[in-house]
């Protein structure tokens, strides 16, 4: 007598159609998801921040091994050239974040200004 056995039948999984309200949910959530200047110039100066941090261990590591003063000089003006533009570089996007920002902030009230300045003018 030979045994057979039924390999065990997989779940069948069915998928929900969306919802009209789950679809005006999504472009919500991803509304939600976007970052705020703030967020992502918080996220600039931590990635900066981490950046020098280990730029500056290494060239600390590379100076020592160095074993020559010239060389050791040459290290620390080569590290101390690409972290200022590294820095300078993150001010500048920070700086192009932050008046895009005011700009955004601004731009209702700079409009009702200039209408209620041409109604001056032309009186």
């Amino acid at each position: 007598m030979t045994e057979t056995t039924a390999a065990p039948k997989a779940k069948k999984t069915t998928k929900s159609k969306p919802t009209a309200a789950s679809a005006k949910a999504a472009p919500k959530a991803a509304a939600a998801k976007k970052k705020t200047p703030i967020e992502v110039a918080s996220g600039i100066i931590t990635e900066l921040t981490r950046t020098n941090f280990e730029e500056s261990v290494e060239a600390a590591k590379a100076v020592m091994k160095s074993g020559d003063i010239k060389a050791a000089i040459e290290l620390q003006n080569e590290f101390l050239r690409t972290a200022f533009k590294r820095n300078i570089d993150a001010a500048r996007e920070i700086n192009e974040i932050t008046v895009s920002a005011m700009r955004e902030a601004v731009a209702p009230y700079a409009e009702k200004f200039n209408d209620a300045f041409e109604k001056l003018r032309a009186a």
